[in-house]
């Protein structure tokens, strides 16, 4: 310090300047501090102090050290430039504009003061003088990178988005270090489904900016769109650690979990992002989103009205929205949410889809007509865009009755989802496997000593597309029942490993001390409660718990499990024609899902093998249909309760419907169903040849 006395002012601004171009702040902070207590005339002081402020995110101290800077040289453009920036991140966007036209008065030549004004106007949303400013700026300099990736925004902004390719790419090559023009691009593309060219611009760009917040985010969307989601979510935790003021990285985290099936960790990180920027209507699109599917409807209706509300051109809240209500059973309105959608430039098709879906199709129907028209595009498309519109066509050929036509498509459809993600059917085979040598009388008993009495659950299982839904259907007309659609509480509570993410039974419950075995399935049970809290009874429908039912039978003695079998070709044959959201990665190729019905074959045999009798109730869904009055007598029945006749009109229930069978539960019973396969068995004989048929014991 003593040394730093002996400096003469000039000195100590070149030796704080030295520290400042190094990236040693604090020591810059002191001289520059230093000078203006020796000269609190000292204008160039006051303006570094603002800068290093501004640089720090401390927009309140740079705010006050530029005003200073500029009172003591009020025509310094420089500084008036400076002064801009600081005023548009502190918010102050009226004397940004004010100061901005200052500096334009006081260097008119100079571009980077017209497109600093510019930005001013952008953020105070007149686009008129803000693309006038950046022309200002290209005019006096054609190759003003900044000007030209601000041009780029606008034109992102108004929907433009190869104008804005454009632009962004100038600025790239006039100045290729460019970070921000680069994330940008890569945004664009990203928004445009454009993703082989997002990857390879990000990729090079990596190489040289890894440590980039954005870029890491823009690297997370990729990994995400290519259901890579470990390394998305990597890629997301990287974003966020560069920057962890950033909304946008906890929105990306966010939807990696939720696509992992971890909800409410999704919606803690969504929660992040919105306590950062509230009105962000992506952000609110994934709060209803994960909330919603945690069972908070009115969160969920809310939240989507409010991204609408911020962004009326936002398709993907409306679609959601749509689905949303047609999940509840109204389905007018679903079907206007979905028509107001297909109005949409940018995303229509994805409307048209939901149209088709909504009703049976004739040759003159909008959607079908719009549907096939797209068939020709149909290779450019996005992977899981393309894989969403082959089942929509084939859905809508089927209700044409032209099944070569149907199940072509739906046979593209599957093998371009099944390109989307890795499935090895080993690994099912081998945990079947693991499941029966674990279960034998020996574990049932073991698992007994932890059992809690409760009778609140019934559970409804069997291979998707068998009729679970049907069946909850007819129990939630109960007034003691309630619905809670498929919960994958067990699953993650005594299967889920937390290294892999992969479901692991086998190995996990055997580790389980009998007192976590106790507090797990009693958080089970509180889980499930907050999905019907109002009945004595709930079912969960997880038709995948075929794989739970001895854990199940040993840990919840008193609990109702109620097994639906159907058809082999059938059951199959509806999976593999459906897309599905999250799961079921087995359906989308024949051999792969015969492997995977024969895997609930053995299981189910040996369930049946095992445990009493009367441990489990099952229903075979061609009786159903044909006798549901008997039938549904005998599931009431089972499960201890009187007869109620409104379980015969389980069409004309409230509750919410949140599989594939949606539509279906809102109509009386129909008999089409049954036999169905028989239309396309020419096509699924590699399905057909490797069913185990006649293994069935039940």
């Amino acid at each position: 310090m003593a040394e730093q006395s002996t400096l003469t002012i000039e000195d100590a601004f070149k030796q704080a300047m030295v520290h400042y171009q190094k990236g040693q702040l604090q020591p810059a902070v002191a001289l520059f501090s230093k000078i203006i207590q020796a000269a609190p005339q000292h204008a160039h002081a006051h303006q570094m102090l603002g800068l290093i402020a501004f640089q720090t995110e401390q927009y309140e101290p740079a705010v006050k050290a530029m005003t200073e800077a500029v009172r003591l040289q009020p025509q310094n453009p420089q500084f008036l430039m400076n002064y801009v920036e600081v005023l548009r991140k502190a918010g102050n966007i009226e004397a940004a504009i004010s100061v901005g036209k200052r500096a334009v008065q006081a260097d008119p030549n100079n571009p980077a003061a017209h497109s600093n004004l510019g930005l001013a106007y952008y953020d105070d949303q007149n686009i008129i003088e803000a693309e006038a400013s950046q022309q200002r700026a290209l005019a006096l300099n054609s190759d003003f990178s900044a000007a030209l990736n601000n041009l780029g925004s606008i034109a992102r902004d108004n929907g433009d988005l190869e104008g804005a390719v454009t632009y962004y790419r100038k600025a790239l090559r006039t100045n290729p270090t460019y970070s921000e023009a680069a994330n940008n691009c890569i945004s664009v593309f990203i928004e445009g489904e454009r993703y082989e060219e997002a990857k390879e611009l990000a990729y090079s760009e990596l190489k040289q900016n890894p440590n980039v917040s954005e870029l890491q985010r823009n690297m997370g969307r990729i990994h995400l769109y290519e259901h890579k989601l470990d390394d998305a979510e990597t890629s997301f935790r990287n974003a966020i650690s560069l920057n962890e003021n950033k909304a946008e990285n906890y929105l990306g985290l966010s939807q990696v979990l939720y696509e992992k099936n971890h909800s409410k960790l999704a919606l803690i990180e969504a929660e992040t992002a919105y306590r950062l920027d509230p009105e962000n209507p992506q952000i609110c699109h994934q709060i209803a989103i994960t909330k919603a599917h945690l069972g908070d409807m009115d969160a969920g209706f809310e939240f989507y009205e409010k991204a609408l509300a911020l962004n009326p051109d936002m398709t993907a809240s409306r679609l959601a929205l749509g689905y949303l209500k047609m999940e509840n059973g109204d389905f007018d309105g679903a079907r206007a949410d979905f028509e107001l959608a297909a109005q949409s430039t940018y995303d229509a098709l994805n409307a048209q889809m939901a149209l088709a879906r909504m009703e049976k199709m004739t040759p003159d129907n909008s959607a079908f007509v719009a549907l096939e028209a797209a068939l020709p595009e149909a290779e450019k498309m996005p992977a899981m865009k393309a894989a969403a519109y082959h089942y929509a066509l084939g859905k809508c050929y089927e209700d044409l009755s032209r099944y070569e036509n149907a199940f072509e498509q739906y046979a593209i459809g599957a093998k371009v989802k099944r390109s989307t993600f890795d499935y090895d059917p080993a690994e099912t085979d081998q945990v079947t496997d693991d499941i029966i040598a674990l279960f034998d009388k020996g574990m049932i008993e073991k698992l007994r000593k932890s059992a809690i009495s409760t009778e609140q659950p019934i559970f409804v299982l069997g291979m998707p597309r068998s009729g679970t839904t049907l069946t909850e259907s007819i129990l939630d007309s109960h007034s003691k029942i309630s619905g809670a659609g498929e919960l994958n509480y067990l699953q993650n509570l005594f299967g889920l490993c937390p290294t892999s993410g992969k479901f692991d039974m086998p190995r996990i419950l055997p580790q389980m001390p009998a007192h976590d075995l106790t507090r797990k399935i009693e958080e089970y049970i509180e889980s499930a409660k907050t999905h019907a809290p109002n009945t004595p009874y709930i079912v969960d429908k997880m038709p995948a718990n075929f794989q739970m039912l001895g854990l199940i039978y040993a840990l919840l003695p008193n609990a109702k499990i109620i097994h639906i079998a159907r058809n082999p070709f059938d059951t199959c044959l509806s999976c593999f024609t459906r897309i599905f959201e999250r799961s079921q990665l087995h359906s989308y190729d024949q051999v792969e899902l015969g492997r995977y019905f024969n895997n609930y074959i053995r299981l189910m045999n040996h369930w049946h093998t095992l445990l009493p009798k009367d441990s489990f109730h099952t229903v075979h869904y061609e009786n159903l249909v044909e006798d549901i009055d008997t039938e549904a007598r005998r599931i009431i029945d089972f499960c201890g309760l009187g007869w109620e006749d409104a379980c015969l009109e389980f069409y004309k229930g409230k509750r919410r419907v949140r599989t594939a069978s949606v539509q279906q539960v809102r109509q009386p019973l129909y008999k089409t169903s049954k036999e169905k396969w028989k239309r396309y068995e020419a096509q699924l004989q590699p399905l057909v040849d490797i069913i185990a048929y006649n293994k069935i014991s039940f």
